[in-house]
């Protein structure tokens, strides 16, 4: 009699597990899963249009199902006529399906009276290129003015004027490039306590690294004792240094 009982018993909890599992299962399938593809495909990764055609740019937002309208026409040192220099939203980013896209259309290079040019872009070229293309171009380079950079040496930040602007070629440009990321010399830390360390890297453009210990009887305890890089190492402003510091044994 109780084997009869517990057996109906386990199965009505197991009857009505399944039946709840498989009301949440429906219910997913009916009711969420519809919204989360809804939703999914509602969404769209807005496409690169940015030196296209604008003809071509429109198909290509209209297979996306995006609507698009010319916000600003302006004249342009490099992009041709006709074709974008410039999207809101930027590509890549989500947007909801049918939503709008602003473009800048270039109006190709602004036309010039005589004995005018417009500075050419020469914005990351090494520096010998830039005068290269500047004297084919009938500009001469005037100061070469040199600023710390992540850029690699000798690469044009900017220009003065600004590429675009017109100017008469008696007006030298002047060219500012990178000097490249600036190098420390590593500092010695032997002898000195973690803290020390520290701020005497961060007065350096260093920070610390790795810490790790060790236990020898033939050093002071809680000092460093050994570093990497080593003392007077040229390295990068930003380096990381790893110490080893003497603890007691125990």
């Amino acid at each position: 009699m109780y084997y009869q009982q517990s057996s109906g018993k386990v199965f009505w909890i197991a009857f009505i597990t399944s039946l709840i599992v498989s009301s949440l299962v429906s219910f997913t399938m009916i009711y969420l899963l519809p919204q989360a593809l809804s939703k999914r495909e509602s969404t769209i990764e807005v496409p690169d249009v940015e030196n296209l055609e604008l003809s071509a740019a429109e198909i290509l937002l209209k297979e996306k199902g995006l609507k698009m309208i010319v916000e600003d026409e302006r004249f342009h040192p490099t992009v041709k006529k006709d074709r974008i220099i410039y999207q809101r939203p930027a590509s890549g980013e989500s947007v909801k399906r049918g939503s709008t896209i602003r473009l800048v259309v270039s109006k190709g290079q602004e036309e010039t009276k005589e004995g005018e040019l417009i500075v050419p872009s020469v914005i990351g070229f090494e520096l010998n290129q830039a005068r290269v293309f500047l004297s084919e171009k009938g500009l001469t380079v005037g100061v070469v003015e040199r600023e710390e950079s992540e850029e690699a040496k000798d690469i044009v930040l900017r220009t003065v004027p600004e590429p675009g602007q017109k100017i008469t070629k008696d007006i030298p440009i002047k060219l500012v490039v990178s000097s490249g990321t600036k190098k420390v010399e590593v500092p010695n830390l032997r002898g000195l306590s973690e803290y020390r360390a520290r701020l005497l890297l961060e007065e350096r453009g260093l920070s610390l690294g790795r810490v790790l210990f060790t236990t020898s009887a033939e050093h002071s305890f809680d000092i460093i004792i050994y570093q990497n890089p080593k003392p007077g190492e040229i390295v990068s402003k930003g380096t990381k240094v790893d110490i080893t510091i003497n603890k007691e044994g125990g």
